[in-house]
This record gives C-alpha cells, sequence and structure tokens, in this order.
C-alpha cells in the first residue's frame, strides 16, 4: 500500500478511535443522567429515541448529500457541529436542569451524525481497491471497537473524580480532535464533481437500483428487522438490567460496556481470519445468529460480573455484522450509489434503535428485562438463521 493511502488511512483510524471514544463516553452519560434524573424506563426509552430520530427522517436524504457532496467535507462538518450540540447538554443541565431540553440537543446532535455514517462508508471505495475493502473494514472497525473499549473504562475511571453531566466536555472535545485530523486526509479529486439531477430525482434514482439489487435488498431488510428486535436491549436493556436488577452504579455500567467492546476487537481479528473460509454473506448471518443468542443468556445474570462475561461474547458478533455488511456493499454496488444505500443501512441501523428503545423502555414496565432480553434474543437468531438459508446471499463472496 502506497505512503498516501496508508496515512489516510491513520488518520482516519485515529479521528475514528478519538470520536468513538467520546462518543461511547456520551452515549453512556446520556443515558444514566437521564435514568437518574427520572428514575424512569419510559422516558429513558424516549430521551434514547430523540437521539436516534433524526435517522427516520433525514436519513436517506443524507445519502443524496453525501453522493452529491465532497464526503470529506462533510465529514468534518459532522463532527464540528456535533461537537457544539454535546458541549451545551451540560449547560442545559446546570442552568435548567430540564430533561426536554437535554432531548432536543441529543435530537440535533443525531441530526449531523446521520450525515457522517454515509459519507465515511461511501467515502473510503474512492481511497482502496475491492480487493482489499474487507481488511480496510476490519482495520477501521477496530477503531470503534477499541474506543468502545476506552470509552466506558476511561468514563468509570473519570465517575471517580467528576459527575456525570461533567463528561459531555470531554466527548465535545473529542469531536474537535477528530475534525482537525480529518482535514489532513487527501482527498481524490473526484469528490468535487457536481450533478446536475435534483436531489428528490438522486433519492428516487437510488431506491429503484436499491430495489433491483435483490441480494443488497434483502440484506438491508434484514437488518431492519433484526436492528428493530436487538437495538433496544442494547441501548436501554443493558443500563436498566445493570441499575435496576443488579443494582450496579454508572461505573459498572461503563465496565459492562467496555467489556463488549473488547469481545468485539476480538471479533474483528476473528473475521480476518475467517473470510478466507466463507463468504461475506455466510460471516453476516453468522453475526446475527451470535448477536441474538448471546442475549438470550442474560435471562441468567445474576451478578454484574456475570454480566461482563456475556456480553463479552455478544460484542464478538458484532464486527461479523458491520464489517460483512459494508463489505458487501462496498464490493456487489455501484460507486455512486455508495452514499445513498450507506445512509439507507443507516437508517436501518439507527432508526430502527429509536423504536425499539421506547418498546424496551414500555415493555419493561409490563416484563421482566431479563425475560425481554430472552425472547428478543430468540426472534432476532432467528434473522440469522433465515439469512443463512437464503442462497443469494451465502453466494456473496
Amino acid at each position: 500500500m502506497e505512503k498516501t493511502k496508508r496515512n489516510n488511512l491513520t488518520l482516519i483510524w485515529l479521528a475514528q478511535i478519538i470520536s468513538q471514544s467520546g462518543d461511547a463516553i456520551y452515549q453512556l452519560a446520556l443515558l444514566w443522567l437521564v435514568l437518574d434524573l427520572t428514575s424512569s424506563s419510559i422516558i429513558t426509552g424516549l430521551i434514547a429515541m430523540s437521539a436516534y430520530l433524526p435517522a427516520l427522517i433525514f436519513g436517506l436524504y443524507a445519502g443524496v448529500l453525501s453522493d452529491r457532496m465532497n464526503r470529506l467535507k462533510l465529514m468534518i462538518f459532522s463532527n464540528v457541529f456535533q461537537s457544539l450540540m454535546v458541549f451545551l447538554i451540560p449547560f442545559a443541565f446546570f442552568y435548567s436542569n430540564n430533561v426536554f431540553i437535554i432531548c432536543i440537543l441529543a435530537f440535533l446532535r443525531s441530526c449531523f451524525n446521520t450525515l457522517f455514517q454515509p459519507a465515511l462508508q461511501s467515502f473510503i471505495p474512492t481511497l482502496y481497491g475491492k480487493n482489499i475493502l474487507m481488511n480496510i473494514n476490519a482495520i477501521l472497525a477496530t477503531s470503534g471497537q477499541i474506543a468502545w473499549m476506552l470509552g466506558p473504562l476511561l468514563a468509570g475511571i473519570l465517575l471517580s473524580f467528576f459527575t456525570v453531566e461533567k463528561l459531555f466536555f470531554i466527548d465535545g472535545s473529542s469531536f474537535i480532535i477528530a475534525a482537525i485530523l480529518l482535514l489532513f486526509v487527501k482527498a481524490p479529486n473526484q469528490l468535487l464533481k457536481q450533478k446536475p439531477n435534483n436531489h428528490w430525482h438522486d433519492l428516487k434514482s437510488g431506491l429503484v437500483y436499491l430495489l433491483s439489487n435483490k441480494s443488497i435488498l434483502r440484506v438491508i431488510i434484514i437488518t431492519f428487522i433484526n436492528n428493530l428486535f436487538i437495538m433496544g436491549p442494547a441501548v436501554v436493556g443493558v443500563p436498566i438490567l445493570v441499575k435496576t436488577i443488579l443494582n450496579g452504579d454508572a461505573s459498572d455500567f461503563a465496565f459492562v460496556e467496555g467489556c463488549m467492546a473488547i469481545g468485539a476487537l476480538f471479533g474483528s481479528f476473528l473475521v480476518t481470519k475467517l473470510k478466507k473460509v466463507f463468504s461475506k454473506g455466510v460471516l453476516w448471518s453468522f453475526g446475527l445468529i451470535i448477536d441474538g443468542a448471546t442475549f438470550c443468556l442474560f435471562f441468567w445474570a445474576d451478578s454484574i460480573t456475570t454480566v461482563m462475561v456475556m456480553i463479552f461474547f455478544h460484542g464478538i458478533g458484532i464486527p461479523f455484522i458491520i464489517i460483512s455488511r459494508t463489505s458487501i456493499i462496498q464490493t456487489y454496488t455501484k460507486m455512486k450509489y455508495h452514499g445513498r444505500l450507506f445512509s439507507t443501512v443507516h437508517l436501518g441501523v439507527v432508526g430502527t434503535t429509536a423504536l425499539s428503545s421506547v418498546m424496551v423502555g414500555i415493555s419493561a414496565k409490563i416484563l421482566s428485562i431479563k425475560i425481554i432480553f430472552f425472547i428478543i434474543g430468540i426472534a432476532a437468531s432467528l434473522c440469522g438463521f433465515y439469512s443463512l438459508s437464503y442462497k443469494p446471499i451465502k453466494k456473496l463472496i
């Protein structure tokens, strides 16, 4: 790999580690702050929904912007304005202690985040050839996993000295540092080309292209369904389990999240080895099965230590899903549609998280969170078994 490409990868990798470490702290701080202020699983679910709702509203349009604009500049713009929204959250807490204002800021922060992911994932194939995309995606995935390992562990340490609301200043700073690093990435010239069509035409053409590609369409539909099952327990269910059932504190929750990231880091290593044996479609299906089956185990969780072990194994399946799915789309679709396709995936992942979070928050008032984990885990695993039985997905090498 030539020097410029290595430098670009290093800069993007470091920017992702820093911003996602801050983001891990943000997710922990936001949910714990709201749960502590309100003592309500329903309100916590609604706050989680407000943070993810922009993907449902603006997700597809973000993909259009990603295919029309300079993707690198869009990523930098997203980081800067995410930083601004996060910085405002502790001020809202200090001066008003109003959950509604915090909800609005979380919503606005997520609006800018919605721009980032499709821009990043469609930017990578412009830098690297298809023959090494799986390896590049695996390397970049480790940045997220290291970040989600360091972020909660760092949060756990910082909480010994600072209150939860002060953690938002660290997240805001991380986005600024990431934006500065991205300024040094050397982007290819074709990113500056302008397109004559209007935005609505671009959106429509992207959807028509997706509908014509049956295998990719099936992957995205399964992503929608699986995330509707799995993301609510992951985002809302875990803090409820730690705080309400196991009587843990914010530091316990941080270390639980860190163990999941360690499992995901190990899973990324496994993917790079198993890609020589199994197709991308099979690895993706395996990931869905692992993701659901390991959540079923939470039904028997009786201590923080047990949850840490269980969530480590749950984390192993995450890179199987993300790395394989990203590489499938980058490899089997036209580059000019990548922004719109990845925005659709982001819609499936983040948008359904909003719905799933509310569903779990409400369900937790009726059922034990352990029972919810068990039922949802079975449903999510079935998505993996279905995709494994669908031959066109299995053949996506």
